[in-house]
């Protein structure tokens, strides 16, 4: 097959636009936990430099800690359809209104300050999450963002009950849960992407590929860590409840980067961006979903993002 050279011409201006938007961004660590080793997070190496390994916290019943690194069949009979290689399990803490964590300190490292230097204010917070149904704790799992070491600005809870997903404010407690009307598929990954402003708190969240909600954070200004969050919403007694995580990507964006499947940076995903998909097909350089290559997720993640980028 042969391409006719306008349009040889139009397709590697859209990938050179693409390419320009993904270089306002920082990575600050991208992981899928494979290079880990089994057992407990805490104190695991996730980026060279001071603050530069994993921290745990949450009063979980024994034997189980807040957050440990599982892998195929090492925990028989809970391991998520569909998982590959190593992950991260949260448990629930033992106690009503309780919360577990696992996050890496941005702010003593000097990861963010290095990262969001030159413009990029927006924490990008990627995250793969799979929360098992009929869980007897009434719980939640997703993703916290804190402003300093005791307080939190922002990000996004599951119902392990339901799977309805809400957005957090100033704190992670009922009465700072802010319900978005969308739902996330328990029994089964779904990937979150949760940007989030430091300069002035406004914040969106992004499930499989589309935009649900976005918000302004009352608490802002600074930013301490990105945290895999648990929430114990009820008495549990000597159950628990489990979340899992994976696919870990934490970056420094531009405020004004664009939603994931507008490939042309115009605002709106439509046909421009549709034909730089099929055309960029089997390469990276029409990545929605940012699993490195362009296939039929990226273009069921452009179609369910269609229209104005919010």
């Amino acid at each position: 097959m042969h391409l006719r050279r306008p349009f040889l011409s139009t397709f590697l201006a859209t990938v050179a636009l693409a390419m320009t938007s993904l270089a306002h961004a920082t990575d600050i660590l991208v992981t899928s936990f494979d290079d880990y080793a089994i057992g407990n997070l805490s104190g695991q190496v996730g980026f060279s430099g001071a603050a530069g390994t994993w921290a745990t916290s949450g009063s979980t019943n024994s034997p189980f800690v807040a957050g440990s690194v599982i892998g195929p069949g090492t925990v028989p009979g809970v391991d998520p359809v569909g998982g590959a290689g190593k992950m991260v399990r949260l448990c629930t803490e033992r106690f009503n209104a309780g919360r577990s964590k696992a996050w890496l300190d941005l702010l003593n490292s000097g990861k963010w300050a290095a990262a969001s230097a030159g413009g990029n204010t927006v924490l990008e917070t990627r995250i793969k999450v799979f929360v098992p149904s009929g869980q007897r704790v009434t719980s939640t799992f997703g993703v916290m963002i804190s402003k300093s070491s005791f307080e939190t600005s922002g990000g996004f809870l599951v119902s392990a009950q339901t799977g309805a997903i809400s957005l957090l404010n100033g704190g992670y407690v009922a009465a700072n849960r802010v319900s978005t009307g969308a739902f996330a598929s328990l029994n089964q990954w779904n990937e979150f992407i949760y940007r989030w402003n430091v300069a002035n708190g406004e914040g969106s969240l992004s499930l499989n590929g589309s935009v649900v909600a976005s918000h302004t954070t009352a608490a802002f200004g600074a930013l301490y860590a990105s945290n895999l969050f648990a929430t114990t919403d009820a008495a549990p007694g000597s159950s628990n409840a489990f979340g899992y995580f994976d696919d870990l990507v934490l970056a420094a964006v531009s405020p004004s980067t664009p939603c994931p499947a507008d490939l042309n940076a115009d605002g709106t995903v439509d046909a421009a961006d549709l034909a730089a998909l099929l055309g960029a097909w089997g390469t990276a350089a029409g990545d929605v979903n940012g699993d490195g290559t362009t296939d039929a997720a990226d273009l069921a993640a452009l179609l369910g993002a269609w229209g104005a980028c919010n």
